[in-house]
C-alpha cells in the first residue's frame, strides 16, 4: 500500500494555493481512474491529511500575483485514498506536475460555482462563491463541528437560522443541509419554520428540499401541502423532490395524489417518475391507480414509461396489454418501446410475436425499432426476413440492412452479397 509519508513529501514539494487544492485532487483522481486501481477490499486506515504550504514554485521570470504569499495554510483531506491501491505511485515521476497548467481547471471551477444552485442539497449550494468569500470558510468549520460534536453543530446552525441572523443565504442554506443530515428529528421544527415562514424564496425552497433527507414521518403532511397548494412553482418542485427522497410508504401515496391532481403536467409527470423509481410493489400499485384514473395521453404515456422501468411481472403484462390493444397509436408505441427496454429473452419473444401479428405499418416500424439493435440470433433472422421481403416498405428494409451491417456473421455477410445481386 502506498505510504502516506511519501505523499506528504510529494505534496510539500509541489505546493499549491488553497484555490488550487481542487486542481491537485482532480489530477490525482484522473491518474487513479486511468489506472483502474480501485480496491474496495483494501484495509481501512486512519483518515490521512496533509498540510499544503501557501507558496508556489514558479519558473524564472514568472511573476506571482501580489498578495498570494499571504494566503493561509490549508489542510487537504486524503480520506478518498482509504480504499485505493496506490502502490503504482511509488514509480511515478512527479516532475511532470511542474509542466502542468492548472489555470483552466481553476477557471472552470469558478465558473461552475458561479452558476448558483438548483434543487440539490450540497453543503455549498445556495449562492455565488469567490476565493475570498468568508462564508466558504465558515461552512467548512460548521461541517467540522457537526462531525466532531453534532449537538454543538446543531446549536451553531440554529443560531445561523434564527430571526435577525446576519448570515448570508449561502451560509444559511448550508446550515439547513447539515441539520437535515445530522440533526435528526430534533432539527425538523427549525427546518419547517424556515420552509414555511422565511421571506427569502431561495432559502424556503432549500429548506423544503432538504426535508426529505430527514426521513421524519411528521414532515409528510407539510410537504403534501407545499406540493399541492403552493402558488410558486419552485416551492411545489422542491416539495416533490423532498418526497421523492423520503423513504416513508406515505410518500408514495402523496406522490400519487400529485400525479392525479390538477397541478401542471410537468410536475405530475415528475411525480410519476419518482414513483417508478421507488422499489417494491406499492409503487406498481400506485402506477396502476394513476393509469386507471387519468385518460390524458401525456399522463398515461408517463405511466407507461414508468411500467417499463419495473421488473414486475404485473408491469410487463400491462405493457403487453397496452401494446396489443387500444385505439391510441401513440400510447401503443410508448408501450412497445417500454417492452423493448425490458431486457431478456422474454422481451424479444414478445416483440417478435407482436411484429408478426400487427397490421398497422407504423406500429410495425416501432416494433422493429424496439428489437432491431439486439444481437439475439432470432432478431438477426427476422431482420434478414424483413430486408429481403419486397412487400416490406423500403425504409424499413433499409433500417433492417443497417442493423445487419454491424454483424460479422458469415451468413449475414453472404446474405448482403446476395442481396446486391437481385
Amino acid at each position: 500500500m502506498f505510504e502516506i509519508d511519501a505523499m506528504k513529501n510529494q505534496a510539500h514539494n509541489y505546493r499549491v494555493f488553497p484555490r488550487n487544492v481542487l486542481s491537485l485532487a482532480i489530477i490525482v483522481a484522473l491518474t487513479i481512474l486511468a489506472g483502474g486501481l480501485v480496491n474496495p477490499g483494501a484495509a481501512q486506515e486512519s483518515t490521512p491529511r496533509i498540510k499544503v504550504k501557501p507558496s508556489v514554485k514558479v519558473k524564472p521570470g514568472v511573476k506571482v500575483k501580489p498578495g498570494l504569499e499571504d494566503e493561509p495554510m490549508v489542510e487537504v483531506d486524503l480520506s478518498f485514498l482509504d480504499n485505493l491501491d496506490l502502490s503504482f505511485l511509488d514509480k511515478m515521476d512527479f516532475s511532470l506536475l511542474d509542466k502542468m497548467d492548472f489555470s483552466s481547471i481553476d477557471k472552470s471551477w469558478k465558473l461552475a460555482q458561479g452558476k448558483g444552485s438548483g434543487m440539490g442539497v450540497g453543503v455549498g449550494s445556495g449562492g455565488s462563491q469567490s476565493d475570498n468569500d468568508p462564508c466558504e470558510f465558515r461552512i467548512v468549520v460548521l461541517q467540522a463541528l457537526f462531525e466532531s460534536d453534532p449537538q454543538r453543530g446543531i446549536a451553531a446552525a440554529s443560531d445561523w437560522l434564527r430571526d435577525g441572523s446576519t448570515q448570508t443565504v449561502r451560509c444559511k442554506s448550508a446550515a439547513l443541509t447539515l441539520l437535515a443530515r445530522h440533526g435528526g428529528k430534533s432539527a425538523t421544527p427549525l427546518i419547517l419554520r424556515v420552509a414555511q415562514n422565511d421571506a427569502d424564496l431561495k432559502l424556503r425552497t432549500k429548506a423544503i428540499s432538504v426535508l426529505g433527507a430527514t426521513n421524519d414521518e411528521t414532515v409528510i403532511d407539510a410537504l403534501r401541502d407545499f406540493a399541492l397548494n403552493a402558488q410558486q412553482p419552485e416551492i411545489a418542485e422542491a416539495a416533490l423532490y423532498a418526497l421523492s427522497q423520503h423513504t416513508s410508504p406515505r410518500a408514495i401515496t402523496v406522490l400519487a395524489e400529485i400525479a392525479m391532481s390538477g397541478r401542471s403536467v410537468p410536475l405530475r409527470k415528475a411525480a410519476i417518475s419518482a414513483i417508478a423509481n421507488r422499489p417494491g410493489e406499492p409503487a406498481v400499485d400506485a402506477l396502476f391507480k394513476i393509469y386507471d384514473a387519468d385518460q390524458s395521453l401525456e399522463i398515461r404515456k408517463a405511466v407507461v414509461s414508468g411500467f417499463s422501468r419495473r421488473r414486475s411481472e404485473r408491469a410487463g403484462a400491462k405493457l403487453l396489454e397496452i401494446a396489443q390493444g387500444g385505439d391510441n397509436v401513440e400510447l401503443r408505441k410508448t408501450a412497445i418501446s417500454g417492452i423493448g427496454r425490458r431486457s431478456g429473452e422474454g422481451a424479444i419473444d414478445i416483440l417478435l410475436r407482436l411484429y408478426d401479428s400487427e397490421k398497422n405499418e407504423e406500429l410495425r416500424d416501432q416494433i422493429m425499432n424496439a428489437f432491431g439493435s439486439s444481437n439475439d440470433q432470432r432478431v438477426v433472422l427476422k431482420l434478414i426476413e424483413i430486408a429481403k421481403n419486397p412487400q416490406t416498405p423500403i425504409e424499413r428494409r433499409k433500417r433492417a440492412v443497417g442493423w445487419l451491417s454491424r454483424s460479422k456473421d458469415p451468413a449475414v455477410l453472404k446474405f448482403l452479397e446476395d442481396l446486391l445481386k437481385q
